[in-house]
Order: structure tokens, then sequence, then C-alpha cells
């Protein structure tokens, strides 16, 4: 392949891998994140775009090989007809050369699973805050083993693939070896004969050594072909799984206030194919203009129950209303336009501040006034004067000039990002400062409570996830989860005064802070 065609072979690779990350991230929910057949389809298109540009250049070529070898056949045909049958031996290898490419793909299925695996392992070694957990736990021998092992086993299995695959191809190349041996015999079984010159053999030997090289040529195009039609049935299949699952978005208008409360009508939910019901049967009323908190222990469903919420998952079972409209008629994507929120698991998203924080609302991004509204609101204000050039100094260390900063620095960041929306109806706060001390975790919900307050009239609603009870007090609604069933909901004096599981876990913090 020329240089051109290689230049050529990787821009298209690039293209696919642009429109195949397109395809991921315009999904409207995340459920096809934490699907195994979804990533390995995923890690098997990824990066084999350019096949599809060498197939297409193989297989142009074609044509003057088949020229080439017309041309051979009538020259084979001068000397003796039954040399016209030479093609007759290509044909097990046209067909077993492309053949001998399936046991190599249903290998790289197998293992695409652990080579992921594998992959996932050795990206810890590149990233500060997992590489720093791994030396403190000196894990990094039995993790890089570990990696090792996987990538052993997906080597086995690929090249169990591979000799399966060479073991198909090589009775094709026998056949055509074998169709070459006889032309040599015939023409020199000719030549004794008198039949045949030295010259004849000469020019069999060299046609015959074409015709090889033309019908391997072609047996190779073929082969890349049903490869790049492989690669392109998995695209499609990207492509057919994203358009199925905006068919079944909802296309109501998002409403732009909450009239009268959020329900949750016997809402059920479980992750994939699981039996296990993370929620179930939930029923919940939350009133326009709530701060609602829930607690629970770990594993509860309080994440899950905040996810529905925003549309990232549909419930297995049951319903959410917003004024009685069903969530699921309603555009998931313009409903995600209505929210905002800081979350525990946060993006520490290395770029400058004005667009770490402005893409909490991308329209923004280069209205000043909003950006610094959103660091000052979000607490960040301290951290944004300490830093060299403000809301343009780079985040990062991985900028030579990147500012780099602490867990809770990135957290405030994160804070200020939820708060560029200007009018939104639901706040979402998942755990979202999990690194800072329990007066800053206050400070940061009373100015999330004090703006819900001023978006009264739009019903803006508030979820709260915490696990310190001295921030969940302060919530007009608890909801108090165990194992994804709402066990007691209140208030903090109604809870407290009922002495059940909310009261029992209120009590245990404050001796432990006592």
């Amino acid at each position: 392949m020329s240089d051109a065609e290689h230049v050529v072979a990787n821009r298209v690779g690039l293209i696919v891998d642009r429109n195949t990350l397109a395809l991921t991230s315009g999904m409207p929910g995340i459920a096809h994140l934490e699907t195994p057949e979804y990533l390995d389809q995923l890690a098997l298109v990824r990066g084999a775009g350019p096949q599809l540009m060498r197939a297409v250049f193989t297989l142009t070529r074609t044509a003057s090989l088949g020229i080439s070898m017309a041309s051979a056949l009538v020259l084979l045909g001068a000397v003796h007809p039954l040399l016209i049958a030479l093609p007759l031996f290509a044909i097990p290898t046209a067909i077993l050369v492309p053949r001998s490419e399936r046991p190599v793909k249903a290998a790289n299925a197998i293992a695409a699973e652990r080579q992921r695996a594998s992959s996932q392992l050795h990206r810890l070694f590149l990233s500060p805050g997992p590489a720093m957990e791994m030396r403190v736990f000196g894990a990094s021998s039995a993790l890089d083993e570990r990696s090792d092992r996987l990538w052993r086993e997906v080597t086995r299995v690929q090249l169990v693939g591979a000799l399966r695959g060479a073991a198909i191809a090589s009775v094709g190349w026998l056949s055509l070896t074998l169709g070459y041996v006889g032309a040599l015999w015939l023409t020199a079984h000719l030549a004794l004969r008198r039949s045949a010159s030295i010259g004849d053999i000469v020019m069999v030997s060299q046609l015959a050594l074409v015709l090889r090289g033309n019908i391997a040529e072609t047996a190779e195009a073929v082969r890349q072909a049903a490869s790049a039609l492989h690669v392109a049935d998995r695209f499609l299949w990207l492509e057919d799984l994203h358009a199925d699952a905006h068919a079944a978005l909802g296309s109501e208008p998002s409403p732009t206030r909450i009239n009268r409360e959020i329900r949750l009508q016997h809402v059920s939910f479980s992750y994939g194919e699981s039996d296990n019901l993370v929620l179930d049967d939930v029923n919940l009323a939350i009133p326009a203009g709530t701060t609602l908190a829930v607690v629970g222990n770990n594993g509860a469903g309080k994440t899950t129950l905040v996810k529905l919420l925003a549309a990232l998952y549909q419930p297995s079972a049951g319903s959410i209303t917003i004024d009685d409209v069903d969530l699921s008629s309603i555009d998931s994507n313009e409903w995600r336009t209505k929210l905002t929120g800081a979350f525990q698991d946060y993006v520490r998203l290395e770029a400058t501040v004005r667009i770490s924080v402005g893409v909490g609302d991308a329209t923004g991004l280069d209205d000043d006034a909003r950006v610094h509204g959103a660091v000052r609101d979000g607490g960040a204000q301290e951290l944004v004067d300490g830093l060299a050039d403000g809301i343009e100094t780079q985040l990062g260390k991985t900028y030579a000039d990147g500012a780099e900063l602490s867990g809770g620095q990135w957290q405030r960041v994160a804070m200020a990002r939820s708060m560029m929306r200007e009018t939104p109806l639901v706040v979402i706060l998942d755990e979202p400062t999990s690194a800072l001390d329990p007066e800053g975790e206050l400070r940061l919900f009373e100015t999330f409570r004090s703006r819900s307050e001023s978006l009264r009239d739009h019903g803006t609603i508030t979820v709260l996830v915490s696990h310190r009870f001295s921030t969940v007090r302060a919530a007009d609604l608890i909801v108090v989860l165990e194992r994804g069933n709402i066990v007691e909901c209140g208030s903090h004096a109604e809870l407290f005064a009922l002495d059940g599981m909310y009261a029992s876990m209120y009590r245990q913090q404050a001796e432990a802070y006592s």
C-alpha cells in the first residue's frame, strides 16, 4: 500500500472512530456502558476503521489482476488446453482463505472481555490517583501479574484461533500448489514427447507463478473484504442500537416548570438481565419546591433512584411522572437540559477553569458573568482567585503549565459546574462533597437550598444523597431506603420522633463526632 493510501486509510479510521464515539455518547442513557456485549463490540470496532479503506484499495486492484489472469490463461491454452484448468485449483483457495478468518474473529470476540480487563489494569498505572494507591498497598506487582495473565490468556485464545485459521487456509494453498506442480509436470511431459519446447516449460512455470500470485492477491482481497464487512456489520449494529434507543425515546417537550410534584408509582428496577431488584415497588411523591434527602446504607438504591430521575435508565416496572406526565413520554435529552447536579464520581476535566466550569451549560461558555457567578456560587471563588490566570488557568498536571488541584479543589470546580444552569427543574446532589469537611459541605448545601428557594416559582426540586446527617436534617423531606424499599419517609423531626432506622443512624453518627 502506498503512503497516500496509508494516509487515506488512517483518515477513514479516525472518521470511523469519531462516529463510533458519537454513537456511544449519543445514546440517551448509560445502560449500554454497563453492558459487556456492547463494550465488546465497541472494542472490536474502534481502531478497525483502516481495514475498511484498505479493503477498498485492494479490491480496486482486482480488476487489473483479472486482466493479467485472462492473458496468462490465453498463453497457457496455446501450450495445451488442459492448462486452462489451472485456475480450478484456486477455487479451494478462494473459498478457504476468507473462511480462515472466522476462527480468528471468533477468538477475538471470545477474548474481548479479558483484553478490556487487561487494558483497564494497565491504564491504572498511567493515572496518578490509582498509581499512588497501588504503590501504598504494594499492589503494583500483583496487578501487573494479573494483567499479564489476562494478556497471556488473550494471546492463547487468539493463537488457537490463528492456528485454526492457518490450517483452513493451508488446505486452500495446498490445492493451488498441486495445480502449479501439475501444470509443470504436464508441460515437461509434453516436452519429452516433443509437443512442447523448453521455452514452453519456462513460460508455463512463469505464468503459473503469475497466476499463483494473482490468485493469492485476489484471495487476500476477498479476505480483507470479508474482514471489512465484519467491521461494517459491527458498526451497523451500533447504529441500529443507537437508532432503536432513540426511537424508544419520548417525544413530548420537557416541562418548563414543576407545578405540583414528581411522583414515583410502584417503581422497580434491576440492572441488565439480573433478577435482583435494586429498587422494589417504590412509591414516593416529591412536592414542587421540595428539598428531598435520600439516606440509607451502601447498596440501598440511592444512586439508582437518582439515575432514574435523570432518565439515564427507564424503570423495569412502574412509572415516574412530572405533574401527571410520564417521564418516559418526555424527550429525555431535553429533560436533562432542565437538570443540574454534582456527583461523587465527578469529572476532572483537564481544561481551563472556564471550560471545566462552563460545560455545566455549554451555552454560557463565553459568558464571563455566568462563569464567574457559577464559580462564586459553587464555593470556588477563593480557589480561582489563587490561580495565576483566574478562569483562564489550565488545570491538570498532564499539561506543562497546568495547575494541579487537590481532591477537594476538584470537587469545588465540579460544584461550580453544577451552578451554570440558571433555572433547573431538578438539582441532583449525589454525595457531591465527600472530599470537603462537614462545615464546607453544610455551607454549600445552604447555598443550593437558598438557590432552590429563589427558584420556587419554577417548582425546582433538590435531591440530596448524603451520609452526613448534619446536612440531611435541613431537608424538607427525608426518605430512608433499605434494600431497595422506602422504609421511612418524613421530616427530620417526624423521623426522629418515630425512633426508627433514621433516628438510630443519626444517633450513631452524632456519637462518632462527639
